[in-house]
């Protein structure tokens, strides 16, 4: 980034962020960077000690560090690759003094037990800052270290233009004031588009001085009153497209668009009790396969399914792309098993562990939240109100119109609209058993704060949740569970699981609901149990890579500190994969 008062932001989106400021700003500036006034003595004002929050750091993570350090210092490998006097750095060290990325090198590889992707990141840091200076490096990359990873279309450079061919405006090399850095550049014929590299006829249109790639929905002005869509040959074509009532146009999550106060949310609590986006209530209990959601008006020709399968595993499918779930098996994309986190469609749909559950984010905002035989959570974002159908509804904010089959057609009552939505193309029986209310009698012992009636305690575990998602069809649901299961502690603890999952999911808190004897949760080797467990942020596939996680954490298992997740197991970085 740069600015016309000589301001530059430098970041490499991982490790490495170098900022430049004129000398005109001695003096003028504050923050963790310092006041720049030539004394690094005052860069820390001893106030900040007494500020509230501010607590003593805790231990340092790894206490052999001096014994690394050394060791470090007297090989030619990994960190000691920066000091080597006659390695690949050598003519960069009397312009950038390598010692403080050495230092961050060596800490980083003895906190991550010696993971390569954290000691190449601490190499490439220096290496830009290097290049940053003007230095021409030697390679320093091979097969064995650091090797370097484009995707297709292509390649790797040491010493490449940082004014590379793109779809947009052409820089004359000449022209380029910027340092040669190393990274990924598009083969011979292809521009760079985005984050892509396109042949010529692929690129994406330039309106109003923005750039957008080909295929891409944007809204042209600030506001949201209209819509448009980027064709091939640099072509746009616009049309009208205001806010629906209720909803406001302002960016949420980087997206702009036509938001509200809250996400269209369907629930199905043990694959038997379902609420839809408007809050009707649907029981199933059969054995058929059922479409539960899916994107069929408008939707800017993007695709979004979800099936309730046969077997009680869940089908989503999305811009094509099938990705299925089931109790205890690897999620699989198009048949093939693959292992967690895992990304399809440029990196625009991620499935990650979080917690329990394992959840699906898709880039416009869609989101699937899944722990098996417990919850499934599909939210939706008010730019998709009116566009949905299944079983979930539409997203309209009335109960009335949910009772609507795949061709529009209204349907006389929940059997009805089960019939409507089921695979017919399978033999089943949408014929639910112990879907009838239970007496209030029988549900009276676990209305109780000892049992279901926890969840609307007040004050209790999940009463700042209420406001965010109403208790009521959980309770309701629970209650049922228990008079069928004639009280099973492991009905009650999945019914509150759930709601917990539900509450979490909408960025709700929930305070400490299980122990030792009530609805322990057991955690495996070098994990501990956590109601904020961020095991997508802690996970293997997180060392030198960036992955989507969800904002909000989930109860579920953490590693211990020293180990990352990998699947379900906790594991050193130095076993984890690739």
């Amino acid at each position: 980034l740069r600015t016309n008062f000589s301001l530059t932001v430098s970041f490499d989106g991982q490790s490495h962020l170098v900022i430049t400021v004129p000398t005109s700003y001695s003096g003028a500036l504050c923050g963790l960077c310092g006041d720049f006034d030539g004394d690094p003595h005052n860069d820390v004002p001893t106030a900040l000690a007494s500020t509230p929050g501010c607590e003593e750091p805790p231990p340092h993570p790894c206490p052999r560090l001096d014994i690394i350090t050394r060791k470090q210092r007297a090989t030619r490998e990994d960190c000691g690759i920066l000091l080597w006097p006659e390695g690949p750095f050598r003519s960069c060290h009397s312009v950038v003094d390598p010692e403080s990325f050495f230092q961050a090198c060596v800490t980083d590889y003895c906190v991550f037990r010696g993971h390569k992707a954290m000691v190449c990141q601490a190499m490439a840091s220096y290496a830009t800052a290097c290049q940053e200076a003007g230095v021409v490096l030697e390679h320093w990359r091979s097969k064995n270290t650091c090797a370097p990873a484009c995707p297709a279309g292509s390649h790797y450079e040491l010493n490449g233009t940082s004014c590379p061919a793109t779809c947009g405006p052409p820089t004359p090399q000449d022209l380029c004031d910027l340092p040669r850095l190393e990274g990924c550049f598009c083969d011979q014929g292809l521009l760079l588009s985005g984050d892509r590299c396109v042949p010529p006829h692929a690129c994406g249109c330039h309106h109003h001085g923005r750039y957008h790639q080909q295929g891409e929905d944007f809204y042209p002005e600030d506001g949201c009153d209209q819509r448009c869509r980027c064709l091939e040959e640099d072509t746009v074509t616009c049309w009208s497209s205001p806010c629906p009532p209720g909803l406001g146009c302002r960016v949420e999550n980087g997206v702009r668009g036509c938001h509200g106060g809250q996400r269209g949310r369907c629930v199905l609590l043990g694959n038997q009790s379902l609420v839809t986006f408007d809050g009707l209530k649907v029981n199933l209990g059969g054995s058929c396969r059922y479409l539960l959601a899916k994107v069929c008006h408008g939707g800017g020709g993007h695709q979004l399914e979800v099936t309730l399968e046969d077997d009680g595993g869940v089908t989503v499918v999305v811009e094509g792309t099938r990705v299925t779930m089931r109790n205890g098996v690897t999620w699989a994309v198009d048949g093939e098993n693959l292992t967690l986190p895992l990304s399809i469609h440029e990196e625009k749909t991620w499935v990650v562990q979080e917690g329990n559950n394992i959840v699906l984010h898709t880039a416009l905002g869609h989101r699937v939240v899944y722990a098996a035989a417990v919850v499934l959570l599909v939210t939706i974002p008010t730019a998709s109100a009116g566009q949905m159908c299944g079983l979930c509804g539409d997203f309209d904010g009335h109960q009335d119109n949910d009772f609507t089959g795949p061709n529009g057609n209204r349907v006389k009552g929940i059997q009805d609209l089960l019939v409507a939505w089921k695979d017919q193309s399978i033999p089943c029986s949408d014929t639910c058993r112990t879907c009838g209310v239970p007496p209030v009698d029988a549900t009276r012992p676990y209305q109780e704060k000892t049992s279901c009636g926890l969840m609307v305690a007040a004050p209790g575990p999940f009463s700042r949740c209420h406001g965010q998602v109403g208790p009521e069809r959980f309770l309701d649901h629970c209650l049922q569970e228990m008079v069928l299961t004639a009280g099973a502690p492991e009905a009650l603890c999945r019914s509150l699981q759930a709601y917990t999952a539900a509450c979490q999911e909408a960025g709700a808190v929930v305070e400490t609901w299980r122990n030792q004897t009530f609805c322990p949760l057991a955690c495996g080797d070098h994990s501990f149990y956590s109601l904020c467990a961020r095991s997508c942020q802690g996970g293997c596939a997180h060392l030198g890579h960036q992955v989507l996680c969800s904002s909000s954490c989930f109860e579920g298992c953490s590693c211990s500190q020293g180990f990352f997740s990998h699947g379900h197991r906790c594991v050193l970085p130095s076993t984890c994969g690739c």
